[in-house]
């Protein structure tokens, strides 16, 4: 699946070319107009909100050996 989003400068259809990771919650996205006449290319912000990261990896149970009486 691609990423698109209107072009600011036409209205055609701008498609997503490169994405850079600026944090766990937070990335930036370059974007090139589809319409070969403008080729209008820009630069977007995805966020995630809110901006707190997951939940935490669990870390596994420690397990012990049961008694059993034979």
């Amino acid at each position: 699946m691609r990423f698109t989003i209107a072009c600011p400068h036409c209205g055609a259809r701008g498609i997503a070319r490169a994405m850079e990771k600026k944090s766990c919650t937070q990335w930036e996205i370059d974007f090139q107009c589809d319409d070969v006449t403008c080729g209008h290319t820009y630069r977007t912000r995805l966020e995630m909100f809110p901006p707190e990261l997951p939940i935490p990896e669990r870390l596994p149970r420690k397990t012990e050996a049961l008694p059993f009486d034979v």
